[in-house]
């Protein structure tokens, strides 16, 4: 029997308007190239959107993990590689590996868990088992995965030391067809407020960007705990849960302001980035103690 592969499942370029202040694809891209990936990965496995519909299947995302490992710059050519590493009665783990289509290399991995209304049809569940592969060493969670994210509220998240870093509202252009928010635009809320939270921990982001300094994130978890949809109030509160000379380890939590319930929460590995030399820069002994009294108390 042949060696289940990975097969092509989305291709694309990227756009300049899709970079950030580091003249690079901005983090929320990422997921939205595994969102479209994993609606052709299932088509390939025999249930598209027309195949869920006519069975009258719902399928959600439930956890997305990715790790960034190399830049994508403006004009670079994407493509996505991905086949399932888990099958159960009602869920999948799908493996994307994000490469740039110029030289093969991979710029990123995604892992992502999605559930079922109600158990797989069994040909499907036949065709994703044989199609099934390992999930490579380099997609494996490496800083993430070891916080518990309690299901706060938006009343208890300020006693924890969470901030408020953006207020916004859901609006129909960022949902699919069921007018549920889409997973890209999710990390976009965390992207767009993090200049808040930087500030918030001592770093004038300001002041950075004149030295040529940015911020990066090299990983991500996020759980999507319930859906948000268009009209619905958006809150993200964030905060530092660790951090060493070289990285910090953020959590992000996004609720629905009316009833202040959680909606989703993420854990992401952020760097100091020097934009001249593209590397990443360490943290000094004063940046360490003014962060040490920052931190959250996410157990208490």
């Amino acid at each position: 029997m042949p060696k289940p592969e990975l097969i092509p499942t989305f291709s694309t370029a990227v756009n300049t308007w899709q970079c950030d202040e580091n003249d690079h694809l901005n983090v929320q891209f990422y997921t939205e190239f595994g969102h479209e990936a994993s609606a052709h990965l299932l088509a390939g496995l025999g249930l598209g959107p027309r195949a869920q519909r006519a069975a009258g299947l719902v399928v959600t995302v439930a956890e997305d993990h990715v790790r960034y490992l190399r830049e994508f710059r403006v004009v670079d050519a994407v493509e996505v590689l991905s086949a399932p590493v888990e099958i159960g009665t009602d869920y999948l783990v799908a493996y994307h590996e994000v490469r740039n289509r110029g030289d093969g290399a991979v710029a990123a991995t995604i892992r992502r868990r999605v559930v079922c209304n109600r158990p797989w049809p069994e040909i499907f569940r036949a065709r994703a088992a044989a199609a099934r592969m390992e999930l490579p060493t380099k997609a494996q969670p490496r800083s993430v995965g070891n916080l518990t994210l309690p299901d706060l509220t938006l009343a208890d998240a300020p006693r924890t030391g969470l901030v408020d870093i953006g207020r916004t509202v859901i609006t129909p252009d960022e949902c699919d067809e069921r007018a549920e928010f889409l997973p890209r635009h999710q990390f976009g809320r965390y992207s767009d407020g993090a200049p808040v939270l930087w500030n918030h921990l001592g770093f004038d982001r300001a002041a950075m960007q004149a030295r040529q300094e940015g911020s990066v994130v090299v990983e991500m978890l996020n759980h999507y705990r319930r859906p948000l949809r268009a009209g619905d109030l958006a809150v993200v509160m964030s905060g530092l849960a660790s951090f060493t000379d070289k990285t910090l380890v953020f959590t992000h939590f996004l609720f629905e302001a009316e009833t202040g319930v959680l909606a989703a929460c993420a854990e992401a590995v952020g760097m100091k980035f020097d934009q001249k030399v593209r590397k990443i820069m360490t943290f000094s002994p004063e940046d360490q103690a003014r962060l040490a009294a920052r931190k959250l108390r996410l157990a208490a």
